[in-house]
């Protein structure tokens, strides 16, 4: 087991570049939308994942590939706000934010389609992978009930490892059996450390509106409807004492608009804090949505700049056996986190080294596909790629690029 953290997490990174999907049969009275729905997916995703052509038609025992995400999509509606919408799916605003790459004031429009994610389930003291000993794949015939019966597990707890709502299942989904654990899963308590804190802000604005006057309307009646004032009323529409107004006649009115926006103000420390591998100027992002998948930061510097650990840990991986990250080193740091640096020249660590925060581990090389140098930088939580910039502390002398 020495070695298993390190192959898994090659394993991982490898995995970044491929696109997983599961195959779907068409039946009777299906459509690509009603597909798209059950799936959790795009419609654009199935098209794509297919080279389906217009009008994209299909048919009965086609057989369809279906994309693998960890997003579900929302269409916003009249009213809603990302503290809503967040609510409505039990996941987190700033979840929502980074997924759909939302600038300040992360404002929402009607009709806009938002990516959420998937919830995932977590415990206070365990982990999916320490209980995920037996991979069960779903056969013609079988129901929860009969799978929690073969392996003397309760239903329930297939259910929230493997984040199933309701009771249905498909032929050839894999399930997660937890085994030997008596007690169901508890959900972990919110942390107090939050890295972010989302402020709301109430914005009030006035919107002109047509008003059609109708039998037994007065400017006063008016004006309380839309809690508005009759001078008011009176000035847009040039009207002259006694204020005469008749059935049919349009009126301009100043309708107030009421909507939250929701700023992010402060960061929190982390309970350890990471530094910057290099001093330098971030020239790409991280970005991870059905477009595009850069689950790190660039950072542009000069050539053999030393590159430094960001925090204590253990070398886990010191190499250059998956091209697309150039040379490799990788370390495994307290609380379940992990860093990556790639595109290094020189590296000067090796397998199973400790190393502190500071630490010269290799220096610069050239940055993917450019003749700059620089290295490109992940952190990663649980092996799960998480923005950098949430956790690195600010630096007045670094250059950063909005992309």
């Amino acid at each position: 087991m020495k070695f298993s953290i390190r192959y898994i997490l090659v394993a991982v990174l490898t995995l970044c570049f491929s696109v997983l999907a599961e195959e779907y049969t068409v039946r009777s009275g299906d459509s690509l939308d009603r597909i798209a729905r059950k799936f959790g997916v795009s419609v654009q995703d199935i098209i794509r994942e297919n080279n389906l052509k217009k009008p994209y038609r299909i048919y009965p025992g086609q057989k369809l590939k279906i994309p693998q995400t960890d997003f579900i999509y929302h269409r916003v509606k009249y009213g809603e706000n990302l503290s809503y919408i967040a609510k409505k799916y039990k996941v987190s605003v700033k979840s929502i934010i980074r997924a759909n790459g939302l600038k300040k004031p992360y404002v929402i429009r009607t009709g806009q389609i938002l990516k959420i994610p998937k919830k995932s389930v977590k415990s206070s003291t365990i982990t999916e992978e320490r209980y995920c000993k037996i991979k069960h794949k779903v056969k013609k015939g079988e129901s929860l009930i009969t799978i929690a019966k073969k392996y003397r597990v309760w239903v329930k707890d297939i259910k929230r490892l493997n984040n199933i709502k309701g009771n249905t299942i498909r032929v050839g989904q894999v399930l997660c059996i937890k085994e030997g654990v008596k007690k169901s899963v508890k959900k972990s308590k919110k942390s107090k450390g939050s890295s972010i804190i989302v402020k709301k802000k109430k914005i009030v604005r006035k919107k002109i509106i047509r008003y059609r006057v109708k039998s037994g309307d007065s400017l006063a009646k008016i004006a309380k409807r839309y809690g508005t004032t009759i001078s008011e009323i009176a000035r847009l529409n040039g009207l002259k004492k006694p204020y005469t107004i008749y059935p049919g006649q349009r009126l301009k009115i100043p309708k107030k608009i009421v909507y939250v926006e929701e700023e992010i103000v402060k960061r929190k420390s982390v309970p350890f804090g990471f530094i910057w591998p290099v001093d330098g100027k971030i020239v790409k992002n991280f970005v991870n949505n059905s477009q595009m998948r850069h689950l790190g930061i660039d950072i542009q510097t000069e050539c053999d700049t030393p590159v430094k650990a960001a925090e204590d840990g253990k070398v886990i991986f010191a190499g250059d056996s998956i091209k697309a990250y150039g040379r490799l080193i990788v370390i495994k740091h307290a609380n379940n986190f992990n860093t990556v640096y790639g595109h290094i020249n020189q590296i000067n660590v090796k397998d199973g080294q400790v190393v502190k925060k500071g630490d010269t581990i290799g220096t610069a090389g050239l940055l993917n596909n450019s003749e700059k140098c620089g290295i490109y930088f992940e952190i990663r939580k649980n092996t799960v790629p998480v923005d950098p910039l949430v956790f690195l502390n600010e630096k007045p002398n670094l250059d950063k690029k909005e992309n």
